[in-house]
């Protein structure tokens, strides 16, 4: 079993503490957070995507998905920024004020940053 598996079952079952855990589990392995990106929530949110489309996962799945990979987020992006990484380029979402359906931009953003915009 490798060290992201955990994570990437995490983010697929909406868990956010769990994701959080395996995230702390991975780093203090010697995962890089770079490396949690790409072979961890990336694959996991491909595979979230996939699940939505052949519609196994509706949206209420998405938005658990997205919302534990958003606490994996909050642990990695003050490494990443120490680290001096570089993200792919630069997205800005927004909703229309007082607009308090924001679903889709939460999901948009998440899959972006797993992406490394």
């Amino acid at each position: 079993m490798d060290q992201l598996s955990s994570l990437r079952e995490a983010i697929l079952t909406g868990d956010a503490g769990a994701a959080a855990g395996a995230a702390h589990v991975a780093l203090g392995a010697g995962v890089t957070p770079v490396d949690v990106i790409a072979d961890g929530i990336s694959p996991a949110m491909a595979e979230v995507g996939r699940l939505f489309e052949e519609g196994e996962y509706f949206v209420p799945e998405l938005l658990i998905s997205a919302r534990a990979t958003k606490e994996v987020f909050s642990i990695l992006r003050p490494l990443l920024a120490k680290a001096g990484a570089k993200p792919a380029g630069r997205v800005l979402l927004a909703t229309v004020e007082g607009d308090l359906h924001d679903i889709g931009k939460n999901l948009v953003g998440a899959m972006l940053e797993g992406a490394g915009f």
